[in-house]
C-alpha cells in the first residue's frame, strides 16, 4: 500500500527537525556556554543554561547525541528503516519535549520538538498492528503469568526499600545545622583555606558533610552534632574523619548559631558567629 500524503508529511518533518537538531550540535550552534554563565552561581543559574552546560561539559556526549539524532533522520529518509527511524525520533522528541518543559529552554523549541513527536507518534501509529504483534505477545500461551507478577513484586519491594534508605539514612541524616551559614563574626581557617571560612554549608543531603567556602575556595570536612548535648565536632576527611579541628558547643536560636569551643589547629578558643542564608537567595527565582 503506497504511503498516503499525511504519512510523508510526517516522515520528512521529523526528518528535517532530527537533521537540523544533529548538525545544530555537531557545529556549535548548540549546547555552547557563555563565559558569562560559567562564571555564575550554580544556584543563580537558569535551567536552559544548567542543560547547556551539562551537555557541552563533555564534547563525546554532545557529538554523540547530535550523530544518533542525524541517524535517525537518516533512517526516516530511507523506506527500509522508516519504522526504526519513527521509533527512535519519537523517543528521542518526546524526551526533548519534556526537557523543553521542564528546564524552560524555549517556547520555540518546543513547539518544534512537539511537532516533531506528533509526526514521529503518527507514523507509529500507522503500523500499530505490527508494533503490537513484537512487543505485546498476545497470541503465546503464557503459563503461570503471577509468578512473573510476584518476581517483579518482589524486585519492586527491594530496590524501593533500599532506595528509600539510602535516601533518608544513608544519604540524609537531618541535624538542626542544616543549611547554608554566612559568618558574621569569628574566624575559623582550616589549613588549605586561603582565609577564615565566609560561608558555611551543613550539608541537608550528605550526611556528616560541612563545606567550607573562602573567597573562590570550597573545603570538605566531617562534622557531627549531639543535639540533646548540644555539642559540635569537625573532623578533617569527610566519612573518614582523620585530624579533628574544632570540638565545641553551639547555640541555636531562628536564624542565628554560635558556636564556642577549640580550634584545634591552632589550640585557641573560638566563637564563631553564623546567620542562616535564607533559601530563597541561593536559588533562581
Amino acid at each position: 500500500m503506497k504511503p498516503g500524503v499525511l504519512h510523508q508529511v510526517c516522515r520528512w518533518t521529523t526528518a528535517l527537525i532530527l537533521l537540523q537538531y544533529g548538525f545544530a550540535k555537531l557545529f556549535g550552534a548548540q549546547f555552547t556556554i557563555l563565559d558569562s554563565q560559567l562564571d555564575t552561581p550554580m544556584g543563580m543559574v537558569s535551567g536552559f543554561w544548567l542543560t547547556w552546560y551539562y551537555f557541552d561539559y563533555s564534547p563525546i556526549m554532545g557529538n554523540l547525541v547530535g550523530l544518533v539524532q542525524i541517524g535517525l533522520g537518516a533512517a526516516l529518509a530511507l523506506p527500509r528503516t522508516v519504522l526504526l527511524g519513527a521509533a527512535g525520533a519519537f523517543a528521542a522528541l518526546g524526551g526533548i519535549s519534556v526537557l523543553n518543559v521542564s528546564y524552560e529552554i524555549d517556547f520555540g523549541a518546543l513547539v518544534i520538538s512537539l511537532v516533531g513527536t506528533a509526526c514521529a507518534a503518527y507514523l507509529l501509529w500507522e503500523r500499530r498492528r505490527e508494533l503490537a504483534a513484537v512487543f505485546w505477545q498476545a497470541g503465546r500461551r503464557v503459563r503461570a503469568p503471577w509468578r512473573s507478577v510476584a518476581v517483579l513484586a518482589v524486585l519492586v519491594g527491594i530496590t524501593a526499600s533500599c532506595s528509600y534508605w539510602t535516601a533518608n539514612y544513608n544519604n540524609r541524616l537531618p541535624t538542626p545545622l542544616d543549611g547554608t551559614w554566612d559568618v558574621t563574626a569569628g574566624a575559623f581557617a582550616p589549613a588549605g583555606l586561603p582565609g577564615p571560612a565566609e560561608r558555611v554549608y551543613f550539608e541537608h543531603n550528605r550526611a556528616y558533610q560541612l563545606v567550607l567556602r573562602s573567597g573562590q575556595t570550597w573545603q570538605t570536612h566531617h562534622f557531627e552534632v549531639d543535639p540533646a548535648t548540644a555539642t559540635i565536632g569537625v573532623w578533617r576527611e569527610w566519612l573518614r574523619k582523620g585530624e579533628q579541628l574544632l570540638s565545641g558547643r553551639y547555640a541555636l536560636t531562628g536564624d542565628r548559631l554560635v558556636v564556642t569551643g577549640t580550634d584545634l589547629t591552632t589550640r585557641q578558643h573560638l566563637r564563631w558567629e553564623l546567620r542562616r542564608v535564607p533559601p530563597e537567595r541561593l536559588r533562581p527565582g
